[in-house]
C-alpha cells in the first residue's frame, strides 16, 4: 500500500502542515519550492513570516477562519509574487497541544508555471553602489563572491577586497538575481558562481569561497537542506 507521505510528495498542490502557533512541522516538496523562495526554509518557520507584507493578514484571516468552524474548511484565492494561489485551511486534530493545528493545501490554478519567485528583469541589479575615496564606484554584480550583513549596511566582498555599500543586506536580497545569488545565513549571501567547497565539521556547514584565503562562509543550520538542494548534495 503507499504511503500517505509518499502521496503526498506526489500530489499536484502544495501541503503544509502547522503547529497551534502557526509553526510549519510537515510540507511536501511543491509547497517548499512555493514558498522557499519567499524567504528562505519553511520548516519551523512562522507560516506569516514566508509571505509577503500585503499577504499576511489573508493568510492569517484563513487560519482564523478555519478555527472559528472546525469542521468547514476556509478558502480563498491568493496573488502572491509566484502567482495566484486557491488555499484551503482546515483543522487538524492531535495528541498535545504542540500537535499539528492547521493543514493548508495550495491548489495550483491550470497553466500555472513553477518558477521561483524573482525580481522584475527591470529590478535586477547589474551593478553595486559601493564608496570610495572618490565618490561612489559601480561593481559589477558578478564580481561579488559574497555580501555580508553590517548593520543596516552591507559589506561587499569581492576577489580584490571588501566594499562598503549603503544598502541594507535586505534590499539587496530582492535585487539580486536569485538563480545566482543564495542567502545561507541571516548575515551572509553567496554568489553560487563562486563557490568552491563545502566544509563540514561538527555538524556545523560552510561554504568556501573562491577569493583570496578561501573564505569561508557560515550555513545556518535551518538553511542547510536549501543549500544541499541548491548544490544537488
Amino acid at each position: 500500500m503507499t504511503s500517505v507521505a509518499y502521496q503526498l510528495q506526489r500530489a499536484p498542490m502544495g501541503v503544509v502542515l502547522l503547529d497551534s502557533r502557526r509553526r510549519v512541522v510537515a510540507a511536501n516538496g511543491l509547497a517548499r519550492r512555493l514558498l522557499e523562495p519567499v524567504n528562505g526554509p519553511i520548516l519551523g518557520a512562522d507560516l506569516l513570516d514566508l509571505h509577503p507584507e500585503p499577504a499576511r493578514a489573508k493568510v492569517q484571516w484563513l487560519l482564523d477562519a478555519a478555527r472559528a468552524r472546525p469542521h468547514e474548511p476556509a478558502g480563498m484565492a491568493m496573488t502572491l509574487p509566484f502567482g495566484t494561489l486557491v488555499a484551503r485551511v482546515t483543522m487538524m486534530e492531535g495528541v498535545s497541544e504542540e500537535a499539528p493545528g492547521w493543514c493548508m493545501i495550495f491548489h495550483l490554478p491550470e497553466g500555472f508555471a513553477m518558477t521561483a519567485a524573482a525580481p522584475a528583469s527591470g529590478d535586477i541589479l547589474v551593478k553595486l553602489p559601493v564608496g570610495s575615496r572618490a565618490g561612489v564606484v559601480l561593481l559589477d554584480v558578478a564580481d561579488a563572491v559574497y555580501l555580508e550583513a553590517e548593520g543596516h549596511y552591507t559589506r561587499v566582498h569581492t576577489a580584490d577586497g571588501q566594499h562598503f555599500c549603503s544598502l541594507s543586506l535586505a534590499a539587496l536580497v530582492k535585487r539580486v538575481d536569485p538563480a545566482v545569488f543564495l542567502r545561507v545565513h541571516r548575515s551572509f549571501v553567496v554568489n553560487l558562481h563562486h563557490a568552491r567547497a563545502i566544509d563540514r565539521r561538527d555538524g556545523q556547514w560552510a561554504i568556501v569561497m573562491a577569493a583570496p584565503n578561501n573564505p569561508h562562509v557560515p550555513v545556518s543550520r535551518a538553511r542547510i537542506d536549501l543549500v544541499r538542494r541548491r548544490l544537488a548534495l
